[in-house]
């Protein structure tokens, strides 16, 4: 076996085989820290879920399936009733909310009216609140993240006349963009952020933000931040996206890019560890483009339908995962969209498939 990483991180290892053509990569820990090799520790499958799942027939918030989306339309509505989806990652950036030194609400005011209308539920990731929101994204202060969250989830807490938002998630991918951000620093956000929202609308849930990198050990070093400052208890989910350069997700393709099951069942490991075994994760971006982009291979449909698929299998039989979001739909020629306007794609048929035929986990 050959030595990729150190377990500095986390008291973990990354092997690969040597003498061997096979490149799938499995997981180790430094047995210093105590951590059990992966097949070694309890099986995830013990862990019960936050909540029992029970189907009444139609969208409730225990439904697992939704996608990640900047159009939350009437498309996107007659798309859902189609599918039998019953939530939606709403993306939009607090910057382009703020306006003449206060906050324009009226985007998203119409959003959150036409999906509570439509019986949709939302997450809204709390993200972007000035300058580049992907080359070098600003980070907001604790204090920062603290008063928009406030407001937001004040306005929206189904009591002050402007709709319910279910979700929010304290940040999206900015804190791995921006390079020069110390993760170090994310606990305090997160904390600022959860206790706000909990403060103006206790029943919405609130999870971390969806660290994106498909290696290990950033993954590792995410969470080892938050648990080992002791934040942990500031998120009522984890939370990972899962692109991984768009690479078959049922194989570990490197020391890198490990396959989908490694990589929640390492981040079940670590939360475990910190007492938190039973601490959902969501996951809230997953997808394979159908044309090539910036890092990520392309796909074919039927590869995408098929990926989407298997992900959505494991994720079902985890018990550990809690809610997936596709990406995307609704959202014209973008390469993952699995119904661009030309048509829906065979993945949009799988889906709706394995929806019909498992409503809820």
């Amino acid at each position: 076996m050959v030595v990729i990483g150190s377990g500095v991180l986390a008291g973990y290892v990354w092997l690969v085989p040597t003498g061997s053509q096979s490149t799938i990569a499995s997981l180790t820990p430094d047995t210093a820290r105590g951590v059990l090799p992966k097949g070694s520790e309890v099986p995830a499958r013990t862990v019960p879920p936050t909540r029992k799942p029970t189907y009444t027939g139609k969208c409730d918030e225990n439904s697992p399936y939704g996608f990640t989306t900047v159009n939350a339309d009437a498309t996107l509505i007659a798309l859902y009733r189609q599918m039998g989806i019953c939530w939606v990652r709403y993306q939009i950036h607090v910057k382009s909310m703020l306006s003449g030194g206060g906050i324009y609400w009226g985007t998203l005011d119409s959003v959150v009216a036409l999906m509570n209308s439509a019986g949709i539920h939302l997450d809204v990731p709390i993200q972007c609140f000035q300058g580049s929101c992907f080359k070098t994204p600003s980070i907001p202060t604790p204090a920062e993240m603290a008063s928009f969250a406030s407001q937001i989830a004040t306005r929206y807490n189904g009591q002050n006349g402007h709709g319910y938002i279910d979700s929010f998630e304290i940040g999206n991918e900015e804190y791995d963009q921006n390079r020069k951000f110390a993760i170090d620093d994310y606990g305090p956000i997160l904390k600022a952020g959860y206790q706000a929202i909990k403060a103006a609308s206790p029943h919405a849930q609130v999870g971390m933000y969806g660290t994106f990198p498909s290696n290990p050990f950033r993954t590792m070093a995410v969470l080892e931040s938050i648990f080992e400052a002791g934040f942990g208890q500031y998120m009522d989910f984890m939370n990972f996206h899962y692109y991984n350069q768009g690479l078959d997700p049922r194989v570990d393709a490197d020391s890198t890019h490990p396959s989908f099951d490694h990589k929640w069942q390492l981040m079940h490991t670590i939360a475990t560890r910190y007492g938190f075994a039973s601490k959902p994760i969501w996951v809230t971006e997953i997808g394979w483009p159908l044309r090539p982009m910036d890092g990520r291979s392309a796909v074919t449909p039927d590869q995408q339908a098929q990926y989407l698929t298997y992900v959505t299998d494991q994720s079902a039989n985890s018990g550990v995962i809690q809610k997936i979001f596709w990406y995307t739909i609704d959202y014209g020629y973008q390469p993952n969209n699995i119904y661009p306007p030309s048509g829906p794609m065979p993945a949009f048929y799988a889906l709706k498939e394995y929806v019909r035929s498992k409503p809820v986990w």
